[in-house]
């Protein structure tokens, strides 16, 4: 990345420019030696893809001019899933045994895709939108890869896709007691789990839902120390927007179990965003012309172009999100992890980069995270 952009080549302004650079360079490095690195990310999805013309006749909705619609519309191309005519003829309790074997097995894959050695880990955090079952997700990965036996465990639950924002914070804070050690962080989500097929008089929020969401799993690594690759998590901040509480939401009766998407929502990203996101850099003492890399949460269509819209960024600057929830459609609870590891594999930041993860979930709740590499 050239350190002169446009600035014209007469000496003064180079000095200038370089001058302006090398103390930006430097207040990053300073900013990353003290604080812990993402150094491994790895995610797993189940092994069937379906394009969203067979989820409509999966769910019933084949031939609904409205569900057509949503499903073409709304960004994702295809996404994996261990859905079935058999497992949709259950409810979720029934599933319930099926699903915390998919929250151990997708998380193993994930964690396998990590170059982790279990005696280094001190910190485990996990989570996933919902859990029916005990001991944990944490407790059972420890049990798994035979980490140590006082190793600090935690599993959030219920904070759907802004999940990354407060995962990362917890694992950071952990790390703060182990510094010799590092931090596993696992984002889990089966939307298998609770997925329904269509029924008269569905609400159209369900439509929404359903063409949006996949299984997958998200895992990281996070470790102390400025000679650790990856980037380094500068500071973390969550705001719920008030007057918002039943704008996201998982919807439980007693025979049907789907997530409700309120159509307000993109308009919440594009109209409350900004303000949030420029203070926060403003806190950092960072302009937000600053920022490299722009993680957004791949959440569909019009979340995406909500967020662009209300921040002014191009097409390129959030195409690793529009990848995402083409190919995978929203994870939920791991989908900024699968940003992460596109904006890595699509961008290839450089030292010295900035980037900004922008997550959006149930409250609403909007989590903001400053990535210096």
């Amino acid at each position: 990345m050239s350190i002169w952009g446009a600035v014209p080549i007469v000496p003064g302004a180079m000095v200038e420019a370089l001058r302006s650079s090398t103390a930006r360079f430097l207040r990053r490095g300073a900013q990353a030696g003290e604080a812990p690195r993402v150094c491994g990310v790895s995610v797993a999805i189940p092994a069937r893809a379906f394009g969203q013309d067979e989820m409509l006749e999966l769910l019933g909705l084949a031939g609904n001019e409205f569900a057509e619609g949503i499903f073409a519309r709304c960004g994702v191309r295809k996404r994996h899933l261990e859905i079935s005519p058999e497992v949709l003829a259950t409810t979720l309790q029934e599933r319930t045994p099926a699903t915390e074997e998919q929250h151990l097995r997708l998380p193993a894959g994930g964690i396998d895709g990590l170059d982790l050695d279990p005696g280094d880990v001190g910190v485990v955090v996990t989570a996933s939108y919902y859990a029916l079952g005990g001991p944990t997700l944490a407790h059972r990965l420890v049990d798994r890869y035979d980490l140590n036996a006082d190793v600090d465990k935690y599993h959030l639950a219920g904070v759907g896709c802004a999940s990354a924002v407060p995962l990362f914070r917890l694992a950071g804070q952990a790390l703060r007691g182990r510094p010799d050690q590092k931090a596993l962080v696992v984002a889990s989500e089966s939307i298998t789990g609770f997925l329904t097929a269509a029924e008269p008089g569905d609400h159209r929020a369900k439509v929404v839902g359903s063409a949006l969401f996949g299984d997958g799993c998200g895992a990281a690594l996070l470790a102390g120390g400025h000679d650790e690759p990856g980037p380094a998590v500068l500071a973390t901040t969550v705001h719920q927007v008030p007057g918002t509480l039943d704008h996201v939401r998982f919807a439980v009766c007693g025979s049907d179990s789907h997530m409700e998407i309120a159509r307000e929502l993109p308009a919440i990203a594009e109209t409350k965003l900004r303000p949030l996101v420029e203070d926060f850099l403003r806190r950092e003492g960072i302009d937000r012309d600053a920022i490299d890399h722009w993680l957004v949460h791949p959440g569909g269509r019009g979340i995406v172009e909500g967020v662009q819209h209300g921040l002014g960024l191009s097409d390129e600057q959030v195409e690793p999100s529009m990848h995402v929830l083409s190919e995978y459609g929203n994870v939920g609870t791991p989908s900024a992890l699968f940003v992460l590891r596109a904006t890595t594999d699509l961008r290839r930041p450089e030292t010295g980069d900035y980037g900004l993860m922008v997550t959006i979930g149930p409250g609403v709740t909007v989590g903001l995270m400053l990535l210096a590499w």
